[in-house]
């Protein structure tokens, strides 16, 4: 996949919010998704963010208990968003089976979901010493430009 670096930067600039549990910033920085084709980009970037880390946080594609483990996780340490645990398991096991998420969730929904869902697996996982979210996000970003 080719990440388009406008959209990428508009993807890390809300991820960021997120990651800070900031809603007011959060709902800001959405506004910047105002046109369908940088809509799209977005939630293809998010998608293959979310379904690779999943993967990685995982140790290789997850099985459903961990998929609903990892639901629970991801709502409760996101409270401070709307996202439900069933609401994140529905989301994951849709992209996780390369399933498209209209007609699963609302439009609105998903895209908060993709949001939330990614900045949570990306601070989640382990890191390193001195290593943040974002240097993760760069190591998921290089893999998946690699996979083409």
């Amino acid at each position: 996949m080719r990440i388009d670096e406008r959209v990428e930067q508009l993807v890390r600039d809300t991820l960021h919010w997120a990651v800070k549990r900031q809603p007011v910033e959060f709902d800001e920085a959405l506004r910047a998704f105002s046109d369908v084709p940088t809509q799209r980009s977005a939630m293809e970037l998010l998608v293959a963010i979310s379904a690779f880390a999943s993967a990685d946080i995982c140790g290789g594609e997850p099985s459903p208990a961990q998929i609903q483990e990892l639901s629970a996780e991801v709502a409760e340490a996101e409270t401070w968003s709307s996202a439900s645990a069933p609401e994140v398991e529905t989301f994951l096991k849709t992209i996780l089976a390369a399933r498209p998420l209209s007609g699963v969730l609302p439009a609105g929904s998903a895209v908060v979901l993709a949001f939330v869902v990614a900045a949570s697996l990306l601070s989640m996982r382990p890191k390193g010493e001195g290593e943040w979210w974002f240097n993760y996000l760069d190591k998921v970003e290089a893999a998946i430009e690699a996979a083409g």
